[in-house]
């Protein structure tokens, strides 16, 4: 997709409050039907359409959220461990249906990455649903290991993850 083609989007990270966390919920349940929310050491973004008139800068609700656990500085070894908190993890990345496939997610986790390379250089994993492998293959994730099944997933969107890892150069 060709830069003057994808819409705009206006990100801004969010404090840890309970409103923004029942935005954050919405937006996961209406994404795929399930409510999601940030662990309490996550950093959290929303994405929002840019508006126009009546002066407002974001309308009420984002139309994209993630959130992302960031590296430990104190934690200098790579380990076996795939939530090893010496590297950066998406925890969680939504975009609302009537919004995917038209570059929101990719303007996300562009912002998402710049943030985490900002902080500490490390590598970013996510555990990716199935589904959106392709997706994060695009933006240059690498799987590691083989799916996993979960025994006790609440959607079948979430029933097989794959380990995902990106190096920055």
């Amino acid at each position: 997709m060709e830069a003057s083609n994808v819409p705009q989007l206006s990100i801004k990270e969010v404090g840890r409050n309970n409103k923004n966390r029942r935005i954050f919920v919405q937006v996961s349940r209406d994404t795929c039907g399930e409510n999601f929310s940030p662990g309490e050491d996550n950093r959290v973004f929303f994405g929002y359409q840019p508006t126009h008139g009546y002066g407002q800068a974001f309308p009420q609700q984002p139309i994209a959220v993630a959130s992302l656990l960031p590296a430990l500085p104190e934690d200098l070894h790579p380990s076996a461990n795939f939530r090893s908190r010496h590297y950066h993890m998406l925890t969680f990345l939504f975009v609302k249906r009537d919004f995917q496939q038209l570059g929101y997610g990719r303007h996300m986790m562009e912002h998402v990455e710049r943030v985490m390379r900002s902080g500490l250089p490390r590598p970013v994993r996510v555990q990716s649903a199935v589904k959106a492998v392709p997706f994060f293959e695009k933006l240059g994730y690498t799987a590691i290991g083989e799916p996993i099944e979960c025994v006790c997933a609440g959607t079948f969107l979430f029933r097989t993850l794959q380990n995902m890892e990106k190096n920055f150069p």
